[in-house]
């Protein structure tokens, strides 16, 4: 499948640029932007950082302003979260939980980034324009992404593993 290989293809190149250490905000600003070019149909791409107990804000994205900061358990980014498992959400509009960030997105996927230690810091978040313009594919190549991009993070007294 074209996309199995266009996730391969991100991932080698994130692989090859995240090497060794590397700030944690640094890899996410790169992660963000090497999916959008490398996935088109990525409307939205990138982070919501733990900020605190159940507070995400916005980190480094591509794409339309995101909105800046989501309580744990509030919208897809927060459900998320609070629950520590990947969402797949295939009409934002069926959601009786979404916060409307950008009104052109209208599928989302949602997953966790856990540091070294396991604990929760961030979550990696895609939005598509398209109804069901993203699917399982897209939540394990995401689920990939964001696994490398927790090797940049030490344990933080942020994270509260799930």
């Amino acid at each position: 499948m074209a996309e199995d290989r266009r996730y391969d293809e991100a991932l080698s190149r994130l692989r090859e640029m995240l090497g060794g250490d590397l700030d944690p905000v640094a890899a996410m600003a790169t992660v963000s932007s090497v999916l959008r070019q490398v996935l088109p149909h990525l409307y939205w791409v990138g982070f919501y950082r733990v900020t605190g107990p159940g507070v995400l804000e916005v980190g480094p994205y591509q794409g339309t302003p995101g909105c800046l900061r989501i309580d744990f358990g509030k919208g897809v980014v927060g459900t998320c979260a609070a629950r520590g498992e990947p969402r797949l959400v295939r009409d934002v509009r069926d959601e009786p939980n979404h916060v409307a960030c950008d009104p052109l997105s209208r599928c989302e996927v949602v997953v966790p980034v856990r540091e070294q230690g396991g604990g929760l810091v961030a979550v990696l978040d895609a939005d598509c324009t398209e109804v069901g313009g993203l699917d399982h594919e897209d939540v394990k190549g995401l689920q990939a992404v964001a696994d490398l991009v927790g090797r940049a993070f030490s344990v933080s007294p942020c994270s509260d593993p799930l």
